[in-house]
């Protein structure tokens, strides 16, 4: 048991900073999205929207910084079992790819309970339903980042980083459903430890030369039972009739 609640403590940690990186993650999304909306603005010039580009351009490489989080032990958070190594890496023509795995962390918080412990970067980066499908959030900045820079900004776009931010709240939820799972586990733990403690506290504050005499006694009683049970059963209707 003790095990156990050692296990939730290490999930909730590891789940609260996993809620933290949502957080900033759909901050970093409104901000983009508040700014593809100001692009939008025909009274903006080239120069305007160059300079909301270069912000777009921050904006995304925050992204990738949160992608890229590790837990206090330096494990990387959302490269899957790969923890060892950044998951979200720039290929040589600087597209962002993923370098991790879909596996998903979870300890055991019960004997017949595992608790998640986070999320696979594939699945809170990766998968973002968009209305024309599957988007990973940082296609979805470098398309606004690149209308920016062609003067304009596209309908789709700003839907695409609507999605985004209702992508993340979904997955936050999910955290939040494996917090108040962790809470509810360990309450039911302390109960049962509790309990065992004052069973083996009655053990040990017991009376033992007084237990030995009573169980002798009922020993006695039990033995004296017995044989006059047996002495009973021997008798036969003859010995009734005398």
């Amino acid at each position: 048991l003790d095990r156990f609640n050692t296990n939730i403590d290490r999930a909730r940690v590891r789940l609260n900073v996993t809620e933290n990186v949502m957080s900033d993650s759909m901050n970093v999304l409104t901000r983009a999205y508040e700014l593809a909306l100001q692009g939008r603005n025909d009274t903006l010039s080239a120069s305007d929207r160059s300079a909301i580009a270069m912000e777009i351009t921050q904006l995304k490489n925050t992204m990738v910084g949160l992608a890229n989080s590790r837990d206090s032990n330096g494990n990387y958070m959302f490269g899957g079992f790969k923890v060892d190594q950044a998951p979200f890496r720039r290929d040589e023509d600087g597209a962002i790819q993923y370098h991790g795995d879909s596996g998903a962390h979870s300890v055991q918080v019960s004997e017949g309970l595992r608790l998640r412990t986070g999320v696979d970067g594939a699945t809170l980066f990766l998968r973002v339903d968009t209305p024309t499908g599957g988007k990973d959030v940082f296609a979805i900045l470098e398309k606004l980042e690149g209308d920016l820079k062609s003067g304009y900004v596209d309908t789709g776009a700003v839907d695409d980083l609507e999605a985004g931010i209702q992508h993340f709240s979904i997955q936050q939820t999910r955290v939040g459903a494996e917090l108040n799972k962790a809470d509810l586990q360990q309450t039911a733990l302390e109960k049962r430890i509790l309990l065992m403690d004052e069973n083996l506290s009655n053990l040990e504050d017991a009376d033992l030369a007084k237990l030995v005499t009573e169980l002798q006694s009922k020993i006695v009683s039990r033995d004296a039972a017995q044989q006059a049970f047996v002495k009973i059963g021997q008798q036969s209707l003859f010995d009734y009739i005398r």
